[in-house]
């Protein structure tokens, strides 16, 4: 064996059900809570299976705007966490404990990431900017670099639960929503993100603005739709995608994801 070979040997034994139950109880989480540990698998498996792929190239290349980004990968969260939801009533599992997935087979969860696939690459799947998935691929090929993309990643997550259980793998990537995406929709932090930004749009000098205003007066001027605070932070809150493109990006431009938080 490797030296290289030892050292991934020896992280990978590291990475237990305790270290990962360990991770989401620093976010706030109790991993033995069905609901918000499929919140966070839900992003993980966004973030994996579609922010991190060739996606993030049709945004730099001007397909998707931030605030487009922001849209999708909401409404994505939303989808994949449905059918989680779905998939634990089907094979009923209620809890996140170690006892509620003793039942649960690596052939139970390769039903799950097929579902996950045909939805997620869906050519008519319609996204919340008014177009459908084919259509912001454009082309057959770059739709099947995201095809393969998606393979490839719900297929590793499928597949490390042969060897070390459905719980292990569940933790995992629930566990990388929880560290990797916590400026999401959906993640334990998000609601203190939005109460914060509303705080900052009515505080001219706050720090988050800089020096004397400066990056709020380079914004322009707000759209009508954060007129209505209120309203506003409800809809960030439940349905972010449903921003009209001008408000998410505004938002977006705004630095709501870098926002320094009291948690």
């Amino acid at each position: 064996m490797t030296d290289v070979e030892r050292m991934l040997e020896e992280a990978q034994a590291m990475m237990t059900e305790e270290v990962f139950e360990g991770v989401l109880k620093a976010q706030g989480v109790d991993p033995d809570d069905l609901s918000s540990l499929l919140d966070l698998l839900a992003i993980g498996l966004t973030n994996g299976s579609w922010r991190n792929s060739c996606v993030e190239n049709w945004h730099a290349e001007g397909r998707l705007s931030d605030g487009d980004m922001m849209r999708i990968n909401s409404h994505t969260t939303l989808g994949i966490r449905r059918r989680l939801r779905g998939w634990c009533t089907e094979y009923g599992i209620a809890s996140g404990s170690s006892e509620a997935f003793a039942s649960v087979t690596a052939e139970d969860v390769d039903v799950l990431a097929h579902r996950l696939f045909k939805w997620l690459t869906n050519p008519d799947r319609k996204l919340p900017t008014g177009i459908t998935l084919g259509e912001l691929a454009r082309t057959d090929e770059d739709l099947a670099e995201y095809e393969e993309h998606v393979n490839g990643k719900l297929g590793a997550f499928a597949g490390q639960m042969e060897s070390k259980g459905v719980r292990h793998g569940i933790l995992y990537t629930a566990g990388h929503g929880a560290l990797a995406c916590d400026r999401w929709w959906g993640h334990p932090t998000w609601p203190a993100r939005v109460d914060r930004f509303i705080s900052v749009l009515d505080t001219p000098a706050d720090p988050h603005w800089g020096t004397d205003g400066e990056r709020l007066r380079r914004l322009g001027p707000e759209p009508a739709a954060l007129q209505d605070r209120a309203a506003l932070r409800g809809t960030l809150l439940r349905t972010p995608w449903e921003l009209e493109a001008q408000t998410a990006e505004w938002i977006v431009d705004s630095g709501i994801g870098y926002l320094t938080l009291t948690v």
